[in-house]
């Protein structure tokens, strides 16, 4: 037979065979008659819309950080496919899927002439939207009653919606195995692309897997997928989705598997989908099959910096020490937070958020020294006395039993001095401390409100979490509750939530600077001085508490100006024992606070905090702290008693110390004649001053002829080496002996007297 002859047969050989589809589809539809409708499905397209899909957690930039759910399904829209990805399912699956009605006439009687040669089902017809329908509503039995009803819930559902919208489902909803459901948590878990990333070789491969996901997914047979990969191609050469030298290059690249669908869980991350599930309203299965996406505040190198700490167990007093740390930037976002060492397990202990541990003195900026400045008047420069004290029948004492005398608060919180912390809260009284620790976000129920508290004595307890936001009012004096959520997006990509500020001031920005630059001091050269080492402007404190056996908690809490830490490290109970007498607060916890904040700012910028515009620097006088008194210092305060601090304005120590003032020359001078010999008097205001009378005579010069020391009151002094007739000029200069040479007056107003010849 010629090839013209052939071309003039074909159009006769088309009509028969489609008058034998139709013949065999009218056959369908009378057998139909024989099966009991009632017991069909109706077509429910939320049964598909409405599938399960993942619970995406991304981290603060966007980037997926976990998955949860009972599928791994991340719905997405097929508008961002590329077009060889969607002609690789239909060369596959369906080749006149945008020509059909929802069944393939065509395959229908392919099947049926296969399987009656077979003598059984071995063949199938199903179109795209007919396996769509027979996955969510139907069995996979082969019978004919159950492929007569696919068909029709096919052609329903191609009625309802567009090829395209048909497609977006199916590519979502099918099974491509290792544990992937839809293209997209598909593309991601075998090829770490996205599903708009897929090259064609990758879109073929993928469309191969849907024959037998346990026989061509690429994880379990490479080879085998590779060949069902390159027959998928051929298919799309054929049928003209491919050119020649596409073809031959997608046939030619080479499959590297890469899943970058994220899998590891922590702290964080479960704490947001809690968070979340209260924001929502609904319950955790619903929010795990919901399709949501939480972004949440977390910042994934940080989190990763403290993870790789805690890996680290040189870090930590003993092998056997438990640890928490939680980390928030400055709008409250909680980004990083680990609740214990060793793997993550989350039925296990949330040592951050979870316990109550006694606080130590890590609690007395936030309930003592903080209403102090704020409610009470109190300055860095307010003077205290460091000794042994009795409180009725409460005797505390200082950690190391040294006591310091008098001190500033300044010295109080750098030191961590026990004394002075009870004594202000014995000022400030209980109810304004207690009230003040309560806005920072400190609960105190079935607290014992005693004395103890400023110490940490705490019946139950805080938690870091707790601490952490505490602290972080501190900075600008804005308490603002901690949270793991910035966003969260609904199903179809839309803001269902998202975070707004909801912070609220408990104190002055003025007071917050006077108390951050005091916890600089404990971080510069007091208790937290190994955060020094960091050489970033940083605030920081410590605390540890000790019972009869030993450390049982050590703290440590620092802030910059825009991220606060705060970590624990102890025992989970007396029955584990306590740390070494040495891990306390201002050793490992500061160490690990040092080497994260380093981390953290390797690679960024650190700001300063800013004075604000309440507030001045002032240099001070500190050589009578013995009397209670503190001055504004001089120029000629000796360095070694002078400090500079800050003042609220108006509320400036102004007055100089009179010690290094340069005394001025005595103004009440005057001169009279005792037998002929001049009597120089003056009036001395000052017993440390010390005066000097002087005299020229007729041949010039100065020289001194007597001084006063010790004296004050009325002075006067007899010159008898003169000589008569002789006249003389007199001055006095008064000398402050503390300042040596520095401090010498001026010379008073000048006395002339003229010795007379003959005594009067």
């Amino acid at each position: 037979m010629t090839k013209h002859n052939e071309k003039k047969r074909r159009p006769a050989i088309k009509i028969v065979f489609g008058v034998l589809l139709l013949t065999v589809a009218a056959v369908l539809l009378a057998a139909s008659a024989l099966f009991r409708f009632d017991e069909w499905h109706e077509l429910d397209p939320e049964r598909i819309t409405e599938c399960p899909r993942i619970l995406i957690i991304c981290d603060g930039s966007g980037e997926p950080a976990a998955l949860m759910g009972p599928e791994k399904r991340i719905w997405i829209s097929i508008d961002g496919l590329q077009r060889h990805t969607v002609d690789a399912f239909v060369a596959a699956e369906d080749v006149r899927y945008y020509t059909h009605g929802g069944i393939d006439l065509y395959r229908i009687f392919g099947a049926a002439w296969a399987d009656l040669k077979a003598g059984g089902y071995v063949q199938g017809a199903s179109t795209i939207s007919q396996q769509l329908i027979k996955l969510s509503h139907l069995s996979t039995e082969k019978t004919l009653d159950r492929k007569l009803e696919e068909a029709v819930l096919a052609t329903r559902l191609e009625k309802l919606y567009g090829k395209d919208e048909i497609m977006e489902m199916y590519l979502n909803y099918i099974y491509f195995g290792g544990g992937f459901y839809g293209i997209e948590a598909a593309a991601l878990g075998y090829f770490g692309v996205h599903a708009g990333e897929l090259t064609a070789a990758q879109s073929a491969q993928l469309a191969g897997i849907l024959k037998s996901p346990s026989a061509y997914a690429p994880h379990l047979d490479l080879e085998a997928s590779l060949s069902r990969r390159n027959n998928v191609l051929r298919l799309m050469f054929e049928n003209g989705f491919l050119q020649e030298d596409e073809y031959e290059a997608a046939r030619n690249e080479d499959c590297v598997l890469n899943n970058s669908l994220p899998k590891k869980r922590n702290l964080l991350i479960d704490r947001a989908v809690n968070e979340a599930q209260g924001i929502l309203g609904i319950t955790r299965e619903e929010l795990l099959k919901g399709g949501y996406t939480i972004i949440t505040t977390m910042d994934s190198e940080i989190q990763t910096q403290c993870e790789e700490l805690f890996c680290d167990g040189r870090l930590f007093p003993t092998a056997s020490a438990q640890s928490a740390l939680v980390v928030l930037d400055s709008t409250g976002g909680v980004t990083a937070m680990i609740g214990g060492r060793g793997d993550y397990d989350p039925s296990g202990i949330d040592r951050a958020a979870g316990i109550e541990r006694q606080p130590g003195s890590l609690i007395k900026p936030i309930l003592v020294y903080a209403p102090a400045l704020e409610l009470f008047g109190y300055s860095a420069a307010t003077v205290l006395d460091d000794e042994p004290t009795s409180f009725g029948d409460y005797s505390p004492r200082n950690s190391d039993d040294k006591y310091y005398g008098a001190v500033t608060l300044r010295t109080a919180v750098s030191k961590s001095l026990n004394i002075p912390a009870v004594k202000v809260l014995a000022d400030i009284g209980l109810p304004s401390a207690v009230a003040f620790a309560q806005s920072a976000g400190i609960d105190f129920t079935g607290e014992d409100l005693g004395l103890p508290l400023a110490l940490g004595g705490f019946t139950h307890g805080v938690s870091p979490l707790e601490m952490a936001a505490a602290y972080s009012a501190l900075r600008d004096g804005v308490y603002i509750k901690p949270t793991t959520i910035e966003r969260i997006l609904g199903p179809d990509g839309s803001v269902v939530y998202s975070r707004r500020p909801n912070g609220r001031r408990i104190m002055s920005r003025g007071s917050a600077y006077i108390l951050t630059s005091m916890l600089q001091s404990a971080a510069k050269d007091g208790t937290a001085r190994r955060l020094n080492e960091t050489g970033l402007p940083i605030a920081a404190k410590t605390g540890t508490s000790v019972d009869d056996n030993g450390v049982r908690d050590a703290w440590c809490a620092a802030y910059t100006s825009e991220i606060t830490a705060v970590i624990w490290m102890g025992t989970d109970s007396a029955s584990e024992g306590s740390l070494p007498d040495d891990a306390v607060g201002g050793n490992q916890p500061a160490v690990l606070l040092g080497k994260l904040f380093s981390a953290i700012y390797k690679s960024r910028t650190c700001g300063d905090f800013v004075m604000t515009d309440d507030i001045e620097e002032i240099a001070l006088d500190l050589s009578e702290l013995e009397s209670g008194r503190v001055y504004a210092a001089s120029g000629s305060t000796p360095a070694e008693y002078s400090a500079a601090d800050y003042f609220k304005k108006g509320a400036v120590p102004f007055e100089i110390n009179p010690v290094w003032a340069v005394p001025e020359a005595p103004q009440e001078i005057g001169w009279s004649m005792n037998g002929g010999l001049p009597v120089i008097s003056f009036t001395a205001e000052n017993e440390e001053i010390q005066y000097e009378i002087l005299r020229s005579g007729s041949n010039g010069g100065w020289e001194k002829i007597c001084s006063f020391s010790g004296r004050s009151g009325y002075l006067s002094f007899t010159d008898t080496d003169v000589t008569p007739g002789a006249s003389y000029s007199y001055e006095i200069v008064a000398e402050n002996p503390r300042l040596g040479g520095k401090g010498r007056s001026d010379p008073s107003r000048v006395l002339r007297v003229i010795v007379p010849y003959y005594p009067q």
